[in-house]
């Protein structure tokens, strides 16, 4: 059986490949990721709303950081949705943004191979959030020799400003997580000619904060923080 993972992009449905809706109505199987409070997730809003011909079998995701609870959380979950998947040739699992950049399906496809050793994987590839969120405010983010970091706000304080004083230019995911220690670790990188933080870019109810906003402790979970140095 082989697995694959679908990037769909941050959000906006026009930003969908046209490999990836390929990818979607191939499979033999559609999974869709939920929280275990019963809230749907945006990769899931993006495959109804660009094929809402395909059936899709919804599998939960937790919240967890501990490795060994979230894998037995998911083979659970497999195990539950068994009869949806055994004796199927493919499987896709469509998810935010890239395939290979901070996706979850690579949780599931390790939890996945405790009960079929033999599962392969697939990738194909979407838009990110940064690249969406660059757009968004017009900006190129790096140029030439230029060092662009991409960096998870879900690592130590002191390793993500490590990781900045290295960077040119660079987009951190999830500054919710830092939350009022956000413009202390930015300050101690900086100076920052600019700093921009959009929050669920490409939906609905898109907000794009600049300077000093930008920095304000963030409780937006699809956020995005874009600092430039030059």
């Amino acid at each position: 059986m082989r697995f694959t993972v679908v990037g769909v992009g941050p959000g906006d449905p026009e930003l969908v490949t046209l490999k990836a809706l390929r990818a979607i109505k191939s499979a033999d199987v559609v999974l869709t990721p939920y929280s275990p409070r019963g809230k749907f997730s945006v990769a899931e809003r993006i495959v109804r709303e660009s094929l809402p011909e395909v059936e899709v079998v919804p599998i939960a995701f937790p919240m967890l950081t501990d490795d060994a609870e979230r894998e037995k959380f998911l083979i659970g979950e497999l195990e539950r949705i068994g009869a949806a998947w055994r004796g199927k040739e493919s499987v896709v699992l469509p998810v935010i943004g890239d395939s290979a950049l901070y996706a979850t399906g690579s949780y599931l496809f390790s939890a996945w191979r405790k009960l079929v050793p033999a599962l392969e994987l697939s990738l194909v590839p979407g838009i990110s959030a940064h690249q969406l969120a660059a757009s968004r405010v017009g900006a190129f983010l790096a140029m030439g020799t230029d060092i662009f970091s991409v960096i998870p706000c879900t690592d130590d304080e002191g390793s993500v400003v490590s990781a900045l004083l290295r960077a040119d230019s660079a987009a951190l995911y999830k500054p919710c997580v830092l939350k009022e220690a956000l413009p202390g670790v930015v300050s101690k990188a900086g100076p920052w000619r600019r700093v921009v933080r959009i929050d669920r870019a490409g939906l609905e109810d898109e907000k794009i904060y600049e300077g000093a906003a930008a920095l304000e402790a963030a409780c937006e979970y699809l956020s995005i923080l874009l600092l430039w140095r030059r």
